[in-house]
């Protein structure tokens, strides 16, 4: 039985409109003094007036500020512009590196438009001053066709090793998407890693293979042995994972995790106190005649306290039925309560074929009391 979400509430951090009609791809991070920092990717309408926030539309990164464990935000502001010429800044992760500075990556799309090769760069800058300034950005790959991150996603290992999920995709941007259920470009999942403080990045041995559209948008966490645990999103009807033994070096075949799930992006967290994993995803069943193999309604989070093996009692988030909760971020505070920053919108249509909303994703913020999740 799946029960109702524990205890918790919901705010909206950005409230999408016709000027940015999509908040999207968020990343958290603890602040010194106590703030949290959040940065997504605030895009602008494309020149589709139905669907003006789809993947393609314009977009630049912007940043904010609370100090209330995210009931409302302040000093608002551009944290990176869009370079004329490029099609969208994207992608942005947050990291407290272990010398107390903060890491930031980003990518930019030079090229990203519909049945089109890509052209992707990716970067990594940082703060010393706690995210008011941010030092000019290191490439960690540049002008790529097949290579592109995902957001909120960076990792430092105890041995100092930096991990940055990565895709590798093969065909066309989102291409043929709107004339089946889901495009035909094939990605699988893998990642970049460096020993040197970012100054250098290697690519992992092998990728993470799936079928259909293969392995997408990869979450990696450490587990309790030294292994490395990958979450990935499929068109299968289930988060799948696979895991490391060489920190990032090579990746298993991937299996599934028993949890079902439309073709949707998954969240993953590491407890800091038990070790324990928080996955967040849309717990709903496998649909291959709809839109994305299945609605993405309701937002969940289950509990693994075995390094990914087994998942406890899922709880709700959201989970109107009418609505797309998409693309969740975390982050556990020092007081216990699992921030989830996520996208939400209506749906276009909701019988078979269905077609997800696109014309307002609001960027929302669920705080929730972990301890309340172990039931």
């Amino acid at each position: 039985m799946t029960m109702t979400a524990p205890i918790h509430t919901i705010t909206t951090v950005m409230e999408a409109t016709a000027e940015y009609p999509r908040h999207s791809g968020a990343a958290l991070l603890h602040l010194c003094d106590g703030g949290i920092f959040i940065a997504w990717i605030r895009m602008s309408p494309n020149d589709d007036p139905e669907f003006p926030g789809n993947d393609d539309a314009p977009a630049d990164l912007a940043c904010a500020t609370s100090y209330d464990g995210g009931a409302t935000w302040q000093n608002h502001r551009t944290l990176v512009e869009l370079p004329d010429g490029d099609t969208s800044v994207y992608t942005p992760s947050l990291l407290r590196a272990q010398d107390g500075s903060v890491l930031f990556r980003y990518e930019r799309y030079h090229t990203f438009v519909k049945d089109q090769p890509r052209c992707i760069s990716a970067y990594l800058c940082k703060s010393t001053d706690e995210c008011k300034t941010f030092s000019e950005p290191m490439p960690i790959f540049e002008r790529s066709s097949s290579h592109m991150g995902s957001s909120n996603n960076m990792r430092q290992l105890t041995s100092g090793r930096l991990i940055i999920p990565i895709m590798h995709a093969a065909g066309n941007v989102l291409e043929n998407d709107g004339e089946g259920l889901a495009p035909t470009d094939i990605v699988k999942a893998g990642c970049y890693y460096s020993d040197d403080d970012g100054a250098t990045w290697r690519v992992s041995d092998n990728y993470v293979e799936l079928p259909m559209r293969g392995a997408m948008e990869p979450q990696i966490e450490p587990v309790s042995d030294g292994r490395l645990i990958m979450m990935v999103r499929t068109q299968l009807g289930s988060v799948y994972h696979a895991y490391s033994t060489d920190q990032g070096q090579s990746w298993s075949k991937a299996q599934t995790t028993g949890v079902t799930a439309p073709e949707s992006c998954p969240g993953l967290v590491r407890l800091p106190d038990s070790g324990h994993l928080a996955l967040i995803w849309n717990n709903s069943l496998y649909d291959p005649k709809f839109d994305h193999y299945g609605k993405r309604t309701p937002l969940s989070v289950a509990i693994s306290q075995d390094d990914g093996r087994t998942w406890g009692e899922p709880y709700h988030i959201e989970d109107d039925p009418a609505w797309e909760f998409t693309n969740p971020a975390a982050l556990v505070t020092g007081d216990g309560k699992l921030l989830v920053a996520y996208e939400a919108s209506k749906y276009k249509l909701l019988t078979p074929p269905g077609r997800l909303g696109r014309s307002r994703m609001h960027l929302k913020l669920a705080s929730i009391d972990v301890e309340s999740l172990y039931r």
